[in-house]
């Protein structure tokens, strides 16, 4: 039988020290549109839902609109793909 990868579930200075990395791994870029984004936002986790996990390995800066677009439009499918693309390029 498969087992299932454990969540990683961080808070407080943990969590914003994570995000913080992932902000300066991802050059502050939404990573499907390129474009500029501060380290307010919180990063995104890719997968979404009940399989998240707060690692680098697990997240990726995404703009506000390239956002909304991953959850709440027909792009779903392709910026989904780009996030996971983009992860297995860096972490295999």
């Amino acid at each position: 039988m498969l087992q299932k990868k454990k969540r990683v579930k961080l808070y407080g200075q943990k969590l914003k020290k994570l995000n913080q990395n992932i902000f300066e791994r991802d050059n502050y870029r939404c990573i499907v549109c390129g474009k500029y984004v501060d380290d307010s936002h919180k990063f995104h986790h890719e997968p979404c839902g009940q399989d998240k996990s707060d690692e680098m390995s697990g997240g990726v800066v995404l703009c506000n609109e390239c956002h909304y677009a991953r959850h709440n439009t027909d792009k779903l499918k392709e910026i989904k793909t780009k996030c996971e693309e983009y992860l297995r390029g860096l972490y295999g």
